[in-house]
């Protein structure tokens, strides 16, 4: 099944302008928040499954755990506990309000702040430093490239390496064969900062779940006929009166046409990608935007995500519920855009072999919407016409 828009006259398009700019607001609220960087935001947990990768950052306001082998290309804040399995690694840095753990041979790029107790695996390395609001363990043969704050106890295994200073408000205790480049203090006068909180985001994300709702409903997807076979879409903005689903092993295909455009799913109830399911970009232009407005407000709906095993998917989520995926599941952006996923009032999940965002992507401010106008301002279109015929007829 093909939906296209109609074609309009370039001489209107200059009236249409104006009616389009309305519709940009759809992610404004974002600009300048929080969120406006993230690569995924919940209100509930993080977890990513074993060799799973995320090219951007992560926020959550509960735990954020990263199981073995899995990559975070950015930064992780959490608002509980930060885990990271053996030969885990983050690209940035790390900020939990309570406690970070690290397990064997994990990596940190970037500095480490938890605002309890840290637990450091052995042979792990932080380029950055680690400071701890109370006590922090190293193991053995853990290098730290930068300096050790603790506001009690340090307590360090053999052969660690530490390019700073150590600094405890307590007690030191230091394995056989460490080095330490600058000074090791009990008993510091030095004080932690307190770790940054994490907000919680439910009220901004409804809002701008709201904005994309109120761009209008345009296309109306029937949910039980849509997506039991392949499908293609052009850009406009697209709306369900109950589930959004795309059966296994079809695919949704998002025909740009080489220009740029918008793509809004306004979906009431819940988004289901089935197992092996893919959307897929013909002629999409890296300035388009793709955006997933999962609602939840049908009765009795929770507003989730899921997408099964192998399933891939484009652009910005946003739900109301949790997201969830099996193993090898796929979210991108479009170009060289990580692609987002938002729940607003739950977890997110993934499962093992997963990725949020091709490799090297980047999380850069959020996409305008631009899509075609809705009825609140098809009087600007009618005017067009009208004006357009008067030219013809004169001419």
């Amino acid at each position: 099944m093909v939906f296209s828009l109609k074609r309009i006259n370039p001489l209107l398009f200059i009236l249409l302008l104006f009616s389009v700019n309305g519709a940009q607001a759809g992610l404004t609220p974002l600009l300048g928040s929080q969120l406006d960087n993230q690569s995924l935001y919940a209100s509930g947990y993080i977890t990513l499954g074993a060799e799973t990768t995320v090219g951007g950052n992560i926020q959550s306001t509960a735990s954020v755990t990263v199981a073995a082998g899995a990559i975070v290309g950015g930064n992780i804040e959490s608002g509980t506990t930060t885990t990271l399995g053996a030969s885990a690694g983050v690209g940035g840095y790390i900020e939990s309000t309570k406690t970070v753990t690290l397990g064997a041979s994990a990596t940190v790029d970037g500095s480490i702040q938890a605002g309890t107790t840290s637990t450091i695996g052995a042979s792990s390395k932080i380029q950055g430093d680690l400071m701890t609001g109370t006590t922090a363990t190293i193991a053995a043969q853990v290098e730290v490239d930068g300096d050790v704050l603790a506001g009690s106890t340090v307590t360090v295994g053999a052969d660690s390496i530490f390019g700073g200073n150590v600094d405890a408000g307590t007690t030191t205790t230091i394995g056989a064969g460490v080095k330490i480049n600058g000074e090791l203090t009990s008993n510091s006068s030095q004080t932690v900062s307190p770790a940054p909180v994490v907000m919680n985001q439910e009220e901004l994300i409804t809002s701008v779940q709201t904005t994309l709702k109120e761009l209008g409903k345009g296309t109306e997807l029937v949910s039980t006929t849509f997506g039991t076979n392949d499908e293609i879409l052009e850009a406009g903005i697209y709306s369900t009166i109950n589930y959004l689903s795309i059966a296994m092993g079809k695919t949704l295909t998002l025909d740009g046409k080489g220009i740029d455009g918008s793509w809004v799913f306004n979906i009431s109830n819940y988004l289901s990608f089935a197992a092996n399911a893919k959307v897929i970009l013909n002629n999409v232009t890296d300035n388009s935007s793709i955006i997933w407005n999962v609602l939840g407000d049908k009765t009795g709906s929770a507003g989730y995500t899921q997408l099964g095993a192998g399933a891939e998917v484009r652009g910005y989520i946003f739900a109301k519920g949790f997201v969830q995926t099996g193993a090898n599941a796929l979210i991108a952006g479009v170009g060289n855009d990580c692609g987002r996923a938002f729940s607003a009032t739950n977890f997110i999940e993934f499962g093992a072999n997963s990725v949020i965002g091709n490799e090297g992507c980047t999380n850069g401010a959020v996409a305008k919407v631009t899509p075609i106008p809705e009825p609140t301002s098809i009087w600007l279109f009618g005017l067009g016409i009208l004006v357009l015929t008067f030219i013809t007829k004169r001419s």
